[in-house]
């Protein structure tokens, strides 16, 4: 991995937190010694539940096989306390809809707002102004919220809600102006990785000072086995173009904060599930162990010792290698998830030391 120096978004982002959140600035400034020993630096993106107000047409939930234990806010406080104590930095709370979930407040406080950097993804239906500025106050510092596309009828067709569109234009206005760093996360298919539709949301994002977040398609929910939406190489050489001339552009493989990252799976992203199960990201529907269960660190440590973890990937595994996604993920398919890791890497060339399985 090659280091580079932060560009001026990057700067203006980690002096604001240095200012407002100093704890987790310190834990942030403590990364590269973490990496030198090999240790996680993930945000964790988790779900307290799923219920949701729409039906995606890339949701991922459709196959969760339902479990009788499911998270608390207790549960959400002592993860927290285990990811401050492995010098973790940053949560991501997603869902399903975050906004429908009644101890939305509780949830955010018992993240311990002054020790991480908080954000949610959303929809946008239920964030007006008045909820914007209660959450920039109790402690959130970053609202994701999705654009499928900036055609209004392309997003509200993929949505499956006539009204989508719109209110997700209105959360952007709110969340900008309540003073939380405000992103446009949006899915990006083979289809649509080259078209003129996400070049124009990208001037929409300049004009109005969003930053996007570009998640790539995977095969995975509605879209199971449908290779065809997947990006390939000239997509990926397209998206980092418009990167360069668009610099709030980002998607995860990029370099951020000065690393080359690739992918991030265990290493700089890990998803908890509302019934404890971690995964090595959203995507990667395989449980790596269960915060019900066990340690926090214990299950981060399981991840690093299967080897297409632990070893840079310049390719995202769940959205770009094929040979990852048909020898692993497609395994998963056509079954509930979460899949048991054992039952996925069953050779030992998978682990790092096989005696630690």
């Amino acid at each position: 991995m090659s280091d580079r120096k932060l560009n001026s978004i990057e700067e203006r982002r980690r002096a604001a937190l240095r200012e407002a959140k100093p704890l987790v600035y310190e834990k942030i400034m403590r990364y590269p010694e973490k990496k030198a020993r090999g240790e996680s630096t993930a945000i964790i993106d988790f779900v307290y539940d799923f219920k949701c107000n729409m039906r995606c047409n890339h949701c991922l939930a459709t196959k969760m096989e339902k479990k009788s234990r499911v998270m608390t806010v207790d549960d959400v406080h002592n993860m927290a306390l285990q990811a401050d104590e492995y010098g973790i930095a940053q949560f991501n709370i997603s869902g399903g809809e975050p906004l429908l979930f009644k101890e939305i407040d509780e949830i955010i406080e018992a993240l311990m707002p002054d020790r991480f950097h908080i954000s949610m993804s959303t929809n946008g239906v239920f964030l007006d102004s008045e909820r914007a500025k209660h959450f920039a106050r109790i402690g959130l510092d970053k609202v994701r919220i999705s654009v499928d596309s900036i055609d209004e009828l392309a997003h509200n067709s993929n949505r499956n809600n006539s009204g989508a569109y719109q209110k997700a234009m209105d959360a952007l206005k709110a969340a900008k102006n309540a003073g939380l760093q405000t992103v446009i996360q949006t899915v990006v298919t083979h289809q649509t990785a080259r078209s003129e539709e996400l070049v124009a949301l990208c001037e929409f994002a300049r004009q109005n000072g969003y930053t996007v977040d570009v998640l790539i398609a995977r095969a995975l929910g509605e879209w199971e086995s449908c290779e065809d939406v997947l990006i390939d190489e000239v997509d990926a050489a397209a998206l980092r173009a418009l990167h360069e001339k668009y610099p709030f552009f980002w998607r995860d493989v990029f370099p951020h904060y000065g690393v080359e990252q690739g992918c991030g799976a265990v290493d700089h992203v890990l998803h908890v599930t509302m019934y404890g199960d971690v995964f090595p990201c959203v995507y990667i529907q395989i449980a790596l162990g269960n915060i019900f269960e066990e340690p926090l660190k214990d299950i981060i440590e399981r991840g690093f010792n299967i080897r297409h973890f632990r070893e840079f990937n310049p390719l995202c595994l769940s959205g770009e290698d094929r040979g990852f996604i048909r020898e692993y993920m497609n395994k998963c398919h056509g079954k509930s998830v979460p899949a048991n890791y054992l039952d996925i890497f069953t050779d030992d060339e998978d682990y790092i030391d096989p005696s630690r399985k």
